[in-house]
């Protein structure tokens, strides 16, 4: 058996949903599902007046297999989660994880690290404790090749 990215909530392995649809039904549930390898007995039915952005909605969710774009590890897009995305955050309906959990949460990071800095690099005036900020934030993007020029690193070093 593959071993997949565990996710803190779902776990790392296929989550059986004790409900029965045949292949045509899951086929049909969505047009994406013809193409993944998705695990049949993971299937649960989904609220389609709950999505938005549907031309075709999903009428079933279902645990899908996929790889990540990042570190390239398979992990589980489970129904549990698509329904979350499409029913609770209302996310395109034909999104779908290209990241497992772990590569999410750090995209997120970055992102996060790199606002802080932005916002602290346009300020005319910064604290002592914001210049030093932005010099962490600097070296951190810098250590994770987001700042790829060390003349910009050095600097922000000398602020």
């Amino acid at each position: 058996m593959t071993k997949y990215v565990s996710h803190p909530l779902y776990g790392s392995e296929p989550i059986p949903s004790g409900n029965s649809y045949t292949k045509q039904e899951i086929d049909n549930a969505h047009w994406r599902y013809k193409s993944v390898r998705c695990f049949p007995e993971t299937a649960i039915p989904a609220a389609t007046e709950k999505q938005s952005y549907s031309v075709y909605p999903r009428q079933l969710y279902i645990d899908i297999e996929e790889n990540c774009v990042d570190c390239h590890k398979p992990f589980i897009f489970f129904a549990k989660e698509q329904q979350y995305w499409f029913e609770q955050l209302k996310f395109w309906i034909d999104a779908h994880a290209i990241k497992c959990f772990d590569c999410r949460k750090k995209s997120r990071a970055i992102k996060q690290l790199q606002i802080r800095y932005a916002n602290l690099i346009i300020k005319e005036y910064r604290t002592p404790e914001e210049t030093q900020l932005l010099k962490s934030s600097a070296q951190q993007l810098f250590d994770l090749g987001v700042i790829n020029k060390v003349n910009k690193l050095n600097a922000i070093r000398k602020m």
